[in-house]
């Protein structure tokens, strides 16, 4: 019974292994399959590598205290333009009459005085339009420039450009001359007109030109004016005339002489 039992057990192990050697047998296949079967790819993104600038480096400073806030300053006003200053009308000028007078002239001496007094011849110089000779204060033949420049009274005696001439062809006429009544020592008009307020009516008056034809004039009148009489100058309806100026009173000099005579 028991080498039964034991066949038995014999035929049944046989079995067994036969079973476990066709499974492994079957199941290797499968094995070399997979082991071929390429790997799945990962899943993942790939890495962007981003650059960025390079941190500050942070440096410690000490505490300071924090600046107190300042008020707010009031809005300033909107700047407005000035209005431009109108221009203030400006005073005509006045047309003055020839000046024959500064106050820093020297005062004569006596000797010159008497001296100027005497006879005075001149000669005619080249640029003089004319000469004026008054006997009675013995000058002769003075020059007479048409200019109303300082050189001009300077020299002689100034014919104001604008006035007449003697041998000007209008109803009337008026002959406007003027000359110190001192003048500079060593020039031509030194004392010319010093004595001018010593003419007299009826006193004679010669204008000369450059040809030698003369031109006679008596006084007739004499009075003062103020610097700024321009007046003067101008021309008298009916009348042939020469004015003579020159200042008044000595030393002051702040009026001016004036004596005309007509012609005869």
């Amino acid at each position: 019974m028991l080498l039964k039992v034991g066949v038995t057990m014999m035929a049944f192990a046989l079995a067994l292994t036969g079973i476990v050697a066709i499974i492994v047998y079957l199941d290797e296949p499968m094995q070399r399959a997979s082991a071929t079967r390429p790997a799945a790819e990962p899943t993942v993104e790939p890495l962007v590598r981003e650059y960025l600038p390079p941190k500050p480096e942070v440096k410690e400073v000490e505490s300071q205290p924090e600046p107190e806030p300042q008020k707010p300053e009031p809005n300033p006003e909107p700047h407005k333009p000035k209005p431009n200053p109108e221009p203030e009308p400006r005073p005509e000028p006045e047309r003055e009459v020839l000046p024959v007078a500064e106050a820093d002239w020297p005062m004569p001496t006596q000797e010159e005085i008497d001296a100027a007094s005497g006879p005075r011849h001149y000669d005619l110089p080249r640029g003089a339009v004319m000469g004026l000779t008054i006997k009675s204060l013995g000058l002769h033949n003075v020059p007479v420039f048409d200019s109303d420049g300082r050189w001009a009274l300077n020299n002689g005696v100034a014919h104001m450009p604008e006035t007449s001439f003697p041998w000007t062809s209008a109803p009337q006429r008026n002959v406007y001359l003027a000359g110190h009544r001192l003048g500079w020592r060593g020039t031509e008009s030194h004392l010319v007109f010093y004595d001018l307020d010593e003419l007299g009516r009826g006193n004679e008056i010669i204008l000369k030109n450059r040809d030698g034809k003369k031109y006679r004039y008596k006084v007739t009148e004499a009075f003062v004016t103020e610097p700024g009489d321009s007046w003067v100058m101008g021309q008298v309806p009916g009348r042939d005339m020469v004015t003579l100026q020159t200042c008044t009173p000595i030393p002051a000099f702040d009026k001016r002489l004036i004596v005309r005579a007509d012609r005869i």
